[in-house]
């Protein structure tokens, strides 16, 4: 411990007005000599501070609600917006351009085609801002290996999800792709709305990661992930998950062996190849479920 204190007395022991000018200073404590013991006295009007070291536990604890923080206040919102509205918007073009017989079939994940009610729009929000979670969590994780300016990093996270996330959504079984027309529209549109998502969740995970954003200003740092939460409650499943998930890697991660391996060349070669191939994998599935379809 460490003690800080403003000198606010002369020599002689008459007290002077503090200088605000003058700039504080450290200093150990004067030592004088009662009763025949040696004791330590402070100035007058000392202003006395202690500098404490956070224990890990506390560090760790702190990490782990800031990256919960993160994926959710960035996550929710980005998902719901992109992946939710955007996904009932697609569907409501497709309702349009499709042939008549389309309407009321069930479609491969469960929604009524052509049919718009409040609780299957909220369902439908509430796997965009799942969707979100999830995402924001996988930037996290592909960040540090992404290379170039900012515009090249968004379009590569861009192009990457289009091509992983729009694997999964475009197949050659099921009704989905097979009765909504134009085909092209409809692969078009479900490879483009990942796409999207990709490219602008890096731009929100950043802005709310910023150190001094407004998101973590007085009440806002705690109240915005319960608001979130709050209009989306079905999401604590995967927060549940990824808290685990992240609560395990912080307890466990390195940060001096971290550091040292992100530093290594061949270990951010191999680290970019595996995201590469990734990527690449989920291309040449999609390139063949729509060969398939067309």
């Amino acid at each position: 411990m460490r003690l800080y204190w403003r000198q606010s007395s002369d020599p002689v022991g008459n007290e002077s007005m503090d200088n605000p000018n003058e700039p504080s200073i450290e200093r150990s404590a004067v030592p004088h000599i009662v009763g025949g013991r040696r004791v330590d006295r402070l100035p007058a009007r000392a202003e006395l501070m202690t500098q404490t070291k956070p224990s890990p536990n506390g560090e760790r604890s702190e990490q782990l609600f800031e990256v919960m923080r993160v994926l959710i206040v960035a996550g929710v919102p980005v998902g719901v917006l992109v992946a939710g509205v955007g996904s009932r918007l697609a569907m409501l073009l497709l309702r349009v351009t499709s042939p008549d017989f389309v309407i009321g079939l069930r479609s491969d994940d469960g929604f009524i085609i052509g049919q718009i009610t409040v609780d299957g729009t909220y369902n439908l929000l509430v796997l965009g801002a799942a969707v979100g979670i999830i995402g924001a969590g996988a930037y996290e994780m592909v960040a540090p290996w992404l290379m170039g300016p900012t515009w090249f990093r968004r379009l590569t996270t861009g192009l990457g999800s289009a091509a992983v996330v729009g694997s999964m959504l475009v197949h050659a079984s099921g009704i989905d792709f097979r009765v909504l027309k134009p085909t092209w529209l409809a692969i078009g549109l479900f490879v483009a709305l990942p796409g999207m998502f990709g490219a602008v969740i890096g731009s929100a995970v950043d802005a709310v990661s910023k150190p001094g954003t407004w998101t973590v200003r007085g009440r806002r740092r705690w109240l915005l992930p319960v608001m979130a939460v709050g209009f989306f409650p079905l999401t604590l499943l995967i927060l549940f998950f990824a808290f685990v998930v992240v609560g395990f890697w912080v307890a466990v991660r390195d940060p001096a062996l971290a550091e040292r391996l992100n530093n290594a060349p061949l270990y951010r070669l191999a680290s970019r190849s595996f995201w590469l191939l990734i990527a690449a994998g989920g291309l040449v599935a999609l390139v063949r479920d729509i060969d398939a379809l067309m």
